[in-house]
């Protein structure tokens, strides 16, 4: 029994809308965007599964944390629609996928993901997270709960706010430090992602983390 499913109706348009919608993203840091193009492959939210098809291809292999790497209908999709190479080594990986389901027990510690170097930053591992919650607002209108970030940096006018509503420690110190670890332009991108809502999250953003809870 085949698990492959449709992807963009259109996959030129429809790449290409989600491919300026992503350039936006990166480009206002923080500021969230909707993709609903097409479907999520398997458990995948629609927003990261969209973000594979319009950046992903044969030659960008794809690390998977363990919830969606076991799912056969995530990897043959990925195989099938992007051409991409399933990998179980992060450094060697263009993109990576942190389920929601595997962040809490995720060790940001001791990931491996891609740097890049000094002459090929862009060689770095862009890394989508999922979350379950992503909302843009004021502090003090999401301070009701959640994990508030407020974001500062190139291409924020002064400042921008997200809740990424319930986070584990491990994950709010790895936004916290992530620049104090990684000498620019060394480092890595991330992509936040719930259901079709995506932020982006260049290395170049500051990150403040409040908790709300």
């Amino acid at each position: 029994m085949t698990t492959i499913t449709t992807a963009f109706e259109d996959a030129v348009h429809d790449s290409q809308q989600c491919f300026r919608l992503l350039l936006k993203a990166m480009s206002e840091p923080g500021e969230a965007v909707t993709l609903d193009l097409s479907k999520g492959f398997g458990s995948m939210h629609k927003a990261a599964t969209q973000t594979l098809l319009s950046l992903s291809d044969n030659a960008t292999p794809i690390w998977l944390s363990e919830s969606h790497l076991k799912d056969a209908a995530i990897r043959e999709n990925i195989r099938f629609h992007c051409g991409s190479p399933v990998t179980e080594q992060q450094n060697s990986a263009s993109f990576a996928v942190i389920a929601e389901q595997d962040l809490a027990d995720f060790d940001w510690n001791n990931a491996t993901f891609s740097l890049g170097c000094e002459e090929y930053p862009d060689q770095s591992t862009t890394v989508i997270v999922e979350l379950g919650s992503l909302a843009n607002g004021s502090v003090a209108n999401l301070s009701k709960g959640g994990i508030t970030l407020t974001l500062t940096g190139p291409g924020i006018e002064s400042q921008s706010v997200l809740n990424i509503g319930v986070a584990s420690k491990a994950f709010q110190h790895f936004l916290q430090g992530r620049q104090e670890h990684f000498a620019f332009p060394l480092g890595i991108d991330l992509i936040l992602v719930n259901d079709e809502s995506i932020a982006c999250l260049p290395r170049t953003t500051l990150v403040e983390v409040n908790s709300c809870m």
